[in-house]
């Protein structure tokens, strides 16, 4: 039956896919890595409005969820869409490499805004600049200490090209094996100025010794290029 449903679908260009198996969907592949922790610390850096928290109770549902939001709009809404859950603890900050008043480039959608410019040869409305706010810039290993967090078992980072410098920031962390599990925003092209791209990500984390274990459906430009893409990243010691 499946192979006669296959047959059917390829024409139209699509194809059936078990789900059960891993590499098909990160959250499923997240739920995986994670199924032997009780009760997971989880890292929302670039909180938005709370997009991934909905997605983490979901898949692990007695998590407790530090969400870091910097711009206060987008924080505003976190907190009125999280305050009816006690395991969520929201943050404004940034996180990057260093601790730092910085300033946050305020664009016409608000997930594009970032610590960085928008890259001079991207004409993209998304990315338009509609102002700027000044913000407080931590580091992850300085929140750690600050809090006494031992241990993070999913750093989830979506920080428009300032990605690397949060795992920067984190370094010692890493090099201790104090995070279990990362799913990093990834760029494939030009987007911000100054911005880690993935192969930057890929080297400085395998210099940790942690390797790319599922990648999320890539967001591809008109010409079918990769732009970006949320990997997920395990240290090798914890693999199966």
């Amino acid at each position: 039956m499946k192979q006669l449903i296959q047959g059917l679908l390829r024409p139209l260009g699509y194809q059936l896919q078990d789900m059960r198996k891993f590499g098909r969907e990160p959250w499923h592949d997240l739920h995986l890595l994670l199924q032997s922790v009780s009760a997971p610390v989880c890292f929302d850096v670039g909180a938005h409005r709370g997009e991934t928290i909905r997605s983490i109770i979901g898949h692990l549902p007695d998590a407790t969820i530090y969400a870091f939001e910097p711009d206060p709009e987008n924080f505003a809404a976190l907190e009125a869409a999280t305050r009816h859950l006690p395991r969520v603890k929201r943050y404004s900050l940034a996180l990057g490499d260093c601790e730092q008043r910085a300033k946050l480039q305020k664009t016409s959608f608000s997930m594009s805004n970032s610590l960085l410019p928008v890259d001079a040869n991207l004409h993209s409305e998304a990315h338009k600049k509609i102002g700027e706010v000044e913000v407080t810039v931590t580091t992850l290993e300085q929140f750690c200490r600050q809090e006494k967090i031992e241990t993070i078992d999913l750093l989830k980072t979506d920080c428009q090209g300032f990605d690397l410098r949060v795992l920067q920031g984190a370094k010692n962390l890493l090099a201790q094996r104090r995070i279990r599990v990362l799913q990093c925003e990834s760029l494939f092209a030009p987007e911000y100025e100054g911005q880690g791209w993935f192969f930057e990500l890929l080297r400085f984390l395998n210099e940790m010794d942690y390797v790319p274990v599922s990648f999320g459906e890539p967001t591809r430009n008109e010409h079918h290029e990769i732009m970006w893409s949320d990997v997920i990243f395990q240290h090798r010691a914890n693999r199966p």
